[in-house]
């Protein structure tokens, strides 16, 4: 009988015709003799880890290919010897075996007879493939936060004046923990700090970051979240670069600090997280610098408030001094110039009693004439007379007169009683 491979087109003689019949072990040979022919030192295969176990000296784990709600599974086996093979090449690109990275491994299949059991030993690894996937999908989870409007929704978040509150999310008892609390207490700031104890690898490690991300984020007792981790491989820092912790880090109502990983290292939570430093300890320093930035400008403050005091206490001594030297010129000259008139003054009351007595002389002359001219006895003296009645009235008119009527003329020198006779008045 001849078998006729449908894809290589190779014949493979198995069995007289007369008797096609095989028993367990031929069957297992003329198929692993198939699969040599087939594929000779061997075949590059690709998928998901699947069911990872790499607890004793070899590694075994499941690569998988998923279509739709279909599956396809192929058992995976990496003898201790192909392993120290692969890994120089993990190591080179940092890279690790686990569950969710998918990889191009080159092997053979067959069946082992003893169980009948079909596995792919893989005997070596194309890193690059699995480094082009992860940043295939590190750029496909870019794009959705993107679209979002989660990818710099954290660089919004304001940032406290000075941040002293802070969640530490890490896990605890780490040389991450460690490292980070040394710097911080060590600044000689006083920080409070509320740690949240965290799995950083693993399958814990996405839902119990993304949980502390949001407990942290609607505190009100916090001003800044530090997200820390240590170094690892890629693989390790694979839930970093989550869709779920960099979404968490996006919809965080508090400014979130990274430090994941070593220098090299640069996440998604890295890109969207408000600020991202290179190591644990580097993030711890930033913080720090961020609060040691405020009490130097608040010292900057306070010395230029003491040098512009300094400077107008200064202009306001030296206003003082010109002011008082402006008051003692004007004082010396309003004295010199009332001095001056005091003199004009004090001469002309000097003068001025001399002045007045010969006006006063002169007044007391004009009225002591104008009291002779108007005294009755100088009058008569000219000629005039006053002539009363029997009353001693005056008599000035003709009309107040009636005949028969004594009167008495008064003269400069003597007097004369008449009686009248006859009236006559003027206009008649």
């Amino acid at each position: 009988m001849v078998f006729m491979h449908p894809r290589y087109g190779l014949e493979v003689t198995l069995l007289p015709e007369e008797d096609p019949t095989l028993s367990v072990s031929q069957f297992i040979d003329v198929v692993n003799g198939v699969l040599k022919n087939a594929f000779g030192a061997g075949v590059w295969v690709q998928g998901e880890i699947e069911g990872f176990n790499g607890r004793g000296k070899h590694t075994y784990f499941n690569i998988v290919e998923r279509s739709g709600d279909k599956k396809a599974s192929l058992n995976v086996a990496v003898w201790e010897f192909s392993l120290k093979k692969m890994k120089p090449l993990l190591d080179q690109h940092r890279l690790t075996l686990a569950d969710g990275i998918k990889v191009r491994l080159f092997g053979v299949g067959d069946i082992y007879p003893e169980r009948g059991s079909f596995s792919f030993k893989a005997s070596n690894i194309d890193p690059r493939f699995t480094l082009g996937d992860l940043a295939g999908q590190r750029d496909e989870i870019v794009q959705r936060l993107k679209k979002n409007d989660l990818y710099d929704a954290n660089r919004r978040v304001g940032l406290p004046v000075v941040p002293l509150r802070i969640a530490l999310i890490t896990s605890v008892g780490s040389a991450a923990h460690a490292d980070t609390l040394h710097e911080l207490e060590n600044s000689g700031i006083g920080f409070e700090i509320f740690v949240h104890d965290v799995r950083v690898q693993g399958d814990a490690a996405v839902p119990t970051i993304v949980d502390a991300i949001a407990r942290m984020g609607r505190r009100d007792d916090i001003d800044i979240v530090m997200l820390v981790r240590g170094g690892g491989s890629k693989v390790d820092l694979l839930a970093f670069d989550s869709e779920e912790i960099s979404a968490a880090i996006g919809k965080c109502a508090k400014p979130v600090f990274t430090g994941i990983g070593h220098e090299i290292d640069f996440s998604i939570a890295d890109e969207v997280a408000y600020r991202a430093f290179k190591t644990p300890t580097a993030c711890a320093a930033g913080v720090v610098e961020v609060v040691q930035e405020f009490v130097q400008a608040t010292e900057q403050a306070w010395a230029d408030i003491a040098s512009n005091a300094s400077e107008l206490l200064q202009a306001a001594e030296h206003n003082l001094s010109e002011t008082a030297i402006g008051v003692k010129n004007l004082v010396t000259t309003a004295l010199a110039r009332s001095l001056s008139n005091l003199d004009v003054k004090a001469d002309r009351v000097r003068r001025r009693p001399a002045e007045v007595l010969g006006i006063a002389t002169m007044t007391v002359k004009a009225i002591a004439d104008r009291v002779r001219l108007l005294d009755p006895v100088n009058t008569m003296a000219r000629g005039w007379s006053i002539t009363r009645n029997d009353k001693g009235e005056v008599v000035r008119s003709v009309k107040t007169l009636s005949v028969g009527q004594q009167l008495v003329t008064s003269f400069a020198d003597g007097s004369a009683m008449s009686a009248i006779e006859s009236i006559e008045k003027e206009g008649k």
